[in-house]
């Protein structure tokens, strides 16, 4: 049972990642063409954007510019909270730059805090403007260390609310959900859960306007 739970904490990972990546490519990308003709005066620059592609999957290996990607990685969930906080933001500059000086480049973080202390999304679809603020310092800060990252959205645990509280909002719109595994195949709970990632995946288009 318990490997069954862990096993279902990665899919919902990598659903997120995978969604991500899907909401990236749609109607988003620019041609070579376009980003060599809008940075003309900046070759530097230009040449900075193009080493900051979009991790993408290629058959079972990971690419980046049509090239092998291997990493080196960790996790750190906290992030985003530190960030919400000016007297502790600080830290998450000095996670990524010791992790950046010892070669570490993917960091695994919450996107996600549900109806929570310091929640970021409040109730479905209304959100924290600090904290979504301080997770748009999370990916900026990232880049600026060139630390990629693997933003989970939501937990398949009840920590940081996670599908227990998708389930609790729902009931409390007037449904009538018994299990937290409601959360996968009711329509409004998708519904919910969908919207936070199209809410999310806009600080990874804009991020740096924090």
């Amino acid at each position: 049972m318990e490997i069954q739970r862990k096993i279902l904490g990665f899919k919902l990972t990598f659903i997120a990642i995978f969604l991500l990546l899907a909401n990236a490519d749609n109607g988003t990308s620019e041609t070579t063409c376009d980003k060599l003709e809008s940075n003309s005066g900046n070759e530097d620059e230009w040449m900075e954007e193009e080493e900051w592609e979009m991790v993408e999957r290629r058959g079972n290996q990971f690419v980046v510019n049509n090239s092998p990607f291997y990493f080196n990685g960790f996790n750190t969930y906290w992030l985003m909270v530190l960030a919400a906080d000016q007297s502790t933001r600080g830290k998450v500059s000095e996670v990524f730059q010791q992790a950046a000086s010892v070669g570490l480049t993917v960091c695994r973080t919450w996107a996600f805090n549900d109806g929570q202390w310091r929640a970021l999304q409040i109730s479905p679809s209304i959100y924290d403007e600090v904290v979504f603020k301080a997770l748009d310092f999370v990916v900026s800060e990232a880049k600026k260390y060139k630390i990629r990252l693997i933003l989970s959205l939501v937990n398949n645990w009840s920590d940081y609310g996670g599908k227990k509280q998708y389930v609790k909002w729902g009931n409390a719109a007037g449904l009538n959900f018994t299990s937290d595994d409601d959360f996968f195949s009711h329509p409004t709970l998708k519904t919910y859960y969908k919207n936070h990632v199209k809410a999310s995946s806009s600080i990874f288009l804009l991020s740096g306007e924090h």
